[in-house]
């Protein structure tokens, strides 16, 4: 079926927190180039980052945003006319795939669902095909389905100028010439880390002649009063106090100025990999194959190897440090500083290695 006769297609998922809504927008971004004429809507069940804090860099990648809202809702307001509807299902509950299956069938409604080997949208005269492991690859590869095409994956964001303009000023240390390290410690239980990490990791690589930025994030962590004590050297943001910027241009901004960036696995690290900033990443748990940073240059520490407990919080600083290390000797990062974005293309990515592209 030609891709113009599609009136209309309703991309829905359950929930996005921060990360989830950052690792779907290159497939906003492909659905909005393979049906420019399509009329997008963009659902949920529960809410969506994409709806206020990533509204900047989705909103005009689809027409509509509906939020907590069904998705049979959604098919009875938007199938109008004679004009052809698609469903492009992100969930992953194969008891919901089969329901929204069942009960499109027979409807004249093209349906494409997030599904082992993508069964329940199989095509006469098709081979079978193995779903991608990485989340931000299966969306994407949906969409490139529904289009019956290849389509460019693009996760990059770029932030404004004023987040540049303020970085810059937060960016800038008395070593001009010293490696810019950027730290993140705050967010949820599962997902931060402590003041003791961050003492420790802040003292060895000042010591070391590197310019370290503490930036307070949402969620909760480290006491900032207690860090500015224990390590006066750290130079500490709070980045909810900085007037007249949204705080992910803050850290997109950031990023492009950090030769590293060292943090807990989850919505920060993926904001950072928009921009290609070098990281080490503490994962509490979570799936790596599907749910890593799109980036080349990650080191991925698993907590539940390198933590008696298992735990983000309780894994030894020593390690920590011994990664940034070994990825500031790279002193790479998938794009150069501050590249010309217009110009960079779209890489692959790696889960514990730094690959130049």
């Amino acid at each position: 079926m030609p891709s113009g006769r599609y009136e209309t297609i309703i991309l829905y998922s359950r929930n996005d927190a921060f990360g989830d809504g950052l690792i779907r927008i290159p497939a906003l971004r492909a659905a909005r180039t393979a049906f420019p004429d399509s009329f997008i809507v963009y659902g949920t069940t529960r809410s969506s980052s994409l709806e206020h804090s990533l509204n900047r860099h989705a909103g005009h990648l689809v027409d509509a945003i509906n939020v907590r809202t069904p998705l049979a809702r959604l098919v009875a307001d938007h199938r109008k006319g004679k004009g052809r509807l698609a469903v492009v299902d992100f969930r992953i509950s194969a008891r919901w795939l089969l329901q929204a299956s069942a009960s499109l069938l027979g409807r004249g409604i093209a349906y494409e669902a997030n599904f082992p080997a993508f069964a329940l949208s199989w095509r006469l005269g098709q081979r079978p095909e193995a779903r991608p492991g990485h989340n931000a690859w299966r969306y994407h590869r949906l969409i490139e389905r529904l289009a019956g095409k290849r389509l460019p994956f693009d996760h990059r964001l770029e932030p404004g100028p004023a987040a540049r303009a303020a970085a810059r000023g937060l960016a800038d240390g008395k070593h001009k010439h010293a490696p810019l390290i950027i730290i993140a410690a705050h967010g949820s239980a599962s997902k931060r880390m402590s003041a003791d990490q961050v003492a420790a990791i802040a003292d060895s690589l000042i010591a070391d002649g590197a310019n370290l930025l503490y930036v307070k994030t949402p969620g909760d962590g480290p006491d900032m009063a207690e860090l500015a004590q224990r390590v006066p050297k750290l130079r500490l943001v709070d980045s909810a106090a900085i007037e007249g910027v949204d705080i992910g241009d803050i850290l997109l901004a950031l990023g492009e100025f950090a030769d590293l960036y060292i943090g807990a696995e989850g919505g920060t690290a993926h904001l950072m990999a928009t921009v290609m900033t070098p990281m080490v990443i503490l994962s509490g748990g979570a799936n790596m194959a599907r749910w890593r940073p799109l980036s080349n240059c990650v080191d991925v520490i698993e907590s539940r190897h390198a933590s008696p407990t298992g735990l983000v919080a309780n894994v030894p600083a020593p390690t920590i440090i011994e990664a940034a290390q070994r990825m500031l000797a790279t002193r790479r990062r998938d794009h150069p500083h501050l590249p010309d974005l217009a110009n960079c293309q779209p890489s692959n990515f790696a889960t514990t290695t730094c690959m130049k592209t």
